[in-house]
């Protein structure tokens, strides 16, 4: 009798173990609390969307970028907010530009859609090679998966859920899930809000997917 309690003991705190290490494997945003340095949290900010991308890929079925879901092209769109879609910040932008970013080094074909058609030259401005203007983009795009995602803003963090879907089915191919602090960086990136156009009756401009 007791060498069987001995076990059942053993087996139970074995478990409690492995649920521990599962959830500390969990992708947690690096980004350090409020009061340090600036360029300390731009550094986690980074870092953290690092994980997100990595654990999006450990996720995948098929994550060969010569032969699998993404072989033929990946889209990432902007993160919005989980309550209101049509609303986004700097913060729901930046993890856009950040994840392609990720998805290039890993030798994904990133499909850059805001491309313009051609290159605006402005006198003591610049040269201007990107657009969300939908008479300077291209109609359509090639990509097999889309990259998206919502963010839930709390007190102290905010909660970032990115997904990838297959264009074709709309099967969700992967999902990750990092919680990020609120600090003076990502506070400051969130104030700047804005939301899509919903004026009626013009229909919101889209772009079609080449699929």
């Amino acid at each position: 009798m007791l060498r069987r309690l001995f076990i059942i003991l053993l087996v139970s705190c074995t478990t409690c173990l492995s649920a521990c290490a599962m959830l500390e494997q969990r992708p947690t945003a690096m980004a350090p609390k409020p009061g340090l340095a600036p360029h300390q949290e731009a550094t986690g900010l980074v870092l953290s969307i690092e994980a997100m991308a990595a654990e999006l890929l450990t996720n995948m079925d098929d994550p060969d970028p010569d032969s699998g879901d993404m072989a033929n092209g990946l889209v990432v769109t902007t993160f919005v907010e989980s309550s209101r879609l049509h609303r986004t910040s700097s913060f729901g932008r930046y993890l856009t530009e950040q994840l392609m970013n990720e998805f290039q080094r890993h030798a994904f074909t990133v499909v850059e859609i805001r491309k313009s058609t051609s290159i605006r030259l402005e006198k003591k401005r610049g040269e201007f090679g990107l657009s969300r203007d939908e008479n300077n983009v291209s109609e359509t795009v090639q990509a097999d998966a889309m990259l998206t995602g919502t963010y839930f803003i709390g007190n102290e963090d905010i909660i970032v859920t990115a997904r990838i879907l297959d264009n074709k089915t709309a099967a969700l191919l992967a999902s990750s899930t990092v919680i990020f602090p609120k600090n003076n960086l990502t506070s400051r990136m969130l104030a700047d809000t804005a939301s899509a156009n919903k004026a009626a009756p013009s229909p919101l401009y889209l772009k079609r997917l080449n699929i």
